[in-house]
C-alpha cells in the first residue's frame, strides 16, 4: 500500500515530521538519499530547546545520551568589545544544552521515528515529482515503478531539492559561509571547557565548541566572495586562526592537533536564506521543511532547534490537511513567515552590537538598513 506521505530528506527536520506523523497515526515514509546516518560537524542544542523535546519525547533519549552528547553550560563570546562575555546556561530554567554528535543525534531520531510507525528508506534518490489527478507520482533512481502519495514533503535541507523542481525559488539575505575543521583532542584542560566560544574579526567571526569525544570544531565564518582561495588551504586558515586571541588560546590550550588540515577543512554553506513559497499552490499538497524551508546564520543557534520545531509545527498542518482541515497549511506558512521576518530584525540587531571595524565589508554590510530586506 502506498503511503499517504512521503518526506524526502532524513534530517533532523525530516525526522520530526516523521515522528510527529506517526503519532497521529499516519504511516510516513522517509526517504533518504544517504545509505545512512554520516558524520558531520557539531552543532549545540540550546536549553530552550528543551520543551520542545519533551514534546517530541525525546528529553530521555537525548539524556540517556550521555557519553555520545556533551553538555553544554554556557556561550562565551568576545562580541563588541575584545573582553568575553560569559552567559550560564545553569541560571536559565532550563538547565544545560548539549553539544551535539550530529551522526549519533540523527540516528537517534530515526531510530524513534521509526518505533512509533514511521519507514525509513536509505540509499532512495528522488528523480522526479509529478502531481496528476490528485495524487504525487514519484521516480525513485532505485526503484522501477513510481511511488505514489497524498502529501509530499522537502526535507532536504538547502538545496530544496523537492521544491525547486516544484517551481519554488530560494532567496539569499548574505553570503556567509563558514571553513570549518574538527581537530582531535590533545586532553588538554580546554578539552573540558564545555562553552561555545564565539569572537568577532575584522573580517567574520571564529566559533569553536568541545565534542563528547574530546575533538574540537573550530570553524571561521565570512562572506564567499571574502574567502579566496587561500583561506580554504590550510596555511592561509591557520595563518588567521593566529591572529585571533581567544581561539588561538582555546586551540593551543586544547591541545588540538593541527597537522592533516588539508584533509579536515571543509567549506560549508551558512547564509541566511529561504523559499519563495513553502507550501503547494492551486491544490498541490507539499510543503517544505527546516533549512529547505529557511536556513539561518549559525550564530542564532536556530539550526536544529528550528528544524525540529517546524518539523512538529509541519506534520500537524499535513495530518490536518488530510483530514480536511483546510487553513492548515494556511496556518503552518503564516508561522514560518512570522518567525522569520522576526529572526531577521533580532539577527540585524545583534550584528550592530559589533561597531569595532565599520569600515570592513564584512560588518558594512551587515549594518545596512535594508540588510535582511534586500535579497542577493
Amino acid at each position: 500500500m502506498s503511503p499517504r506521505v512521503v518526506i524526502i530528506g532524513g534530517g533532523p527536520a525530516g525526522a520530526a515530521v516523521a515522528l510527529t506523523l506517526a503519532r497521529r497515526g499516519l504511516r510516513p515514509l522517509v526517504l533518504e538519499a544517504r545509505t545512512g546516518p554520516e558524520p558531520k560537524v557539531g552543532e549545540c542544542l540550546p536549553p530552550s530547546v528543551a520543551p520542545l523535546l519533551q514534546k517530541l519525547g525525546l528529553a530521555e533519549r537525548l539524556r540517556g545520551g550521555e557519553g555520545v552528547h556533551l553538555p553544554s553550560y554556557g556561550n562565551r563570546s568576545a562580541w563588541g568589545s575584545a573582553q568575553p562575555a560569559e552567559r550560564h546556561f545553569l541560571f536559565g530554567p532550563y538547565g544545560a544544552g548539549w553539544h551535539l554528535d550530529r551522526r549519533g543525534f540523527e540516528a537517534m531520531l530515526a531510530s524513534a521515528a521509526v518505533e512509533a510507525g514511521a519507514s525509513w528508506g536509505y540509499g532512495c534518490r528522488l528523480q522526479d515529482c509529478v502531481w496528476e489527478e490528485g495524487r504525487w507520482r514519484l521516480s525513485l533512481a532505485s526503484r522501477e515503478e513510481p511511488l505514489e502519495a497524498d502529501f509530499v514533503v522537502d526535507a532536504t535541507g538547502r538545496p530544496s531539492r523537492l521544491a525547486r523542481k516544484l517551481g519554488a525559488r530560494r532567496v539569499r539575505y548574505d553570503r556567509l559561509v563558514g571553513i570549518a575543521a574538527t581537530l582531535s583532542g590533545g586532553g588538554g584542560p580546554a578539552s573540558r571547557d564545555t562553552f561555545t566560544l564565539v569572537e568577532a574579526t575584522a573580517s567574520g567571526w571564529w566559533y569553536s565548541a568541545s565534542l563528547a569525544d574530546g575533538r574540537l570544531v573550530v570553524a571561521y565564518m565570512t562572506d564567499s566572495d571574502l574567502v579566496g582561495r587561500a583561506l580554504c588551504r590550510p596555511e592561509g586558515w591557520r595563518a588567521l586562526l593566529e591572529r585571533t586571541e581567544l581561539t588561538r588560546a582555546r586551540v593551543a590550550e586544547h591541545g588540538a592537533a593541527l597537522d592533516g588540515l588539508a584533509e579536515r577543512l571543509r567549506l560549508l554553506p551558512a547564509d541566511s536564506s529561504r523559499l519563495t513559497h513553502l507550501v503547494g499552490e492551486g491544490g498541490q499538497r507539499w510543503l517544505a521543511v527546516g533549512d529547505a524551508a529557511a536556513a539561518y546564520d549559525p550564530l542564532s543557534s536556530h539550526g536544529i532547534g528550528s528544524a525540529l520545531g517546524a518539523g512538529f509545527y509541519a506534520a500537524h498542518a499535513i495530518a490536518d490537511t488530510l483530514a480536511g482541515q483546510d487553513d492548515a497549511l494556511v496556518a503552518y506558512l503564516s508561522l514560518m513567515d512570522r518567525a522569520y521576518g522576526d529572526y531577521l530584525r533580532l539577527h540585524h540587531d545583534h550584528y550592530l552590537a559589533e561597531q569595532r571595524w565599520p569600515g570592513e565589508p564584512f560588518w558594512q554590510r551587515r549594518h545596512a538598513e535594508d540588510y535582511g530586506l534586500r535579497v542577493l
